[in-house]
């Protein structure tokens, strides 16, 4: 993961997992949500490109990830009107993160095809992580796991032990989030740390033969 990704993660995760319910149904709305809000973004950018509109982007995708917001949350009320309320301003987030603006704002230069598969790899990588983040949550929190229904909950209560309910309950706090993001954030610094060492390591191997390569060639014309 490159640097600018990394804040960009950073910021996502802080945006949308941490105030969010430590429930994987919850976790399932908000990630696809995300996913849909970068994908019709994604388009609405090009096509703003295509249009010669480039002035006005940014008021153009404002008003796109408001209306999509807004369509978003009209009919998750139409299929479960608890799941709104519960979620509430949390339906506005994946719209408003860095995650989600960062890349709207920016001026499509880009082939379409090429754009869709740098945005939606990213948000499928993150939202990898939210799922499993959501569902270790509900599993360590709630001892069950949670999906989607139209009335209700589909949980699936698992045989867990009380001590461990009792420790699970920090995981599915906002400090307990708070806690595992900053240990996958300083586990990812330290994989990017230890990739860079061995590339630049690697170089300085590629350019000692390079150089040895042309000392021998010019010691044989010389000759």
């Amino acid at each position: 993961m490159k640097q600018n990704n990394l804040y960009v993660f950073v910021a996502a995760s802080l945006a949308l997992l941490v105030p969010a319910p430590g429930r994987l149904a919850f976790g399932i709305i908000l990630i696809l949500s995300l996913n849909i809000t970068m994908l019709i973004g994604t388009l609405f950018r090009k096509l703003i490109s295509i249009l010669k509109f480039d002035d006005l982007q940014s008021v153009l995708v404002a008003m796109m990830l408001v209306c999509v917001t807004m369509l978003q949350k009209l009919l998750l009320t139409f299929y479960n009107p608890v799941y709104a309320l519960t979620l509430g301003f949390l339906l506005y987030l994946p719209s408003l993160s860095s995650f989600l603006i960062g890349y709207f704002f920016d001026p499509s230069r880009e082939p379409l095809i090429l754009e869709l598969k740098e945005n939606m790899s990213q948000s499928l990588r993150f939202s990898l992580f939210a799922l499993i983040l959501f569902f270790l949550r509900d599993i360590f929190g709630y001892g069950t796991i949670t999906f989607p229904a139209s009335k209700g909950l589909l949980s699936i209560d698992l045989s867990v032990k009380p001590f461990l309910l009792q420790i699970g309950n920090f995981v599915a706090s906002i400090p307990g989030t708070l806690v595992l993001v900053g240990l996958v954030i300083v586990f990812q610094l330290h994989i990017m740390r230890k990739m860079r060492i061995i590339a630049n390591i690697e170089g300085v191997a590629i350019n000692k033969e390079e150089k040895e390569e042309s000392e021998a060639n010019g010691e044989e014309s010389e000759k």
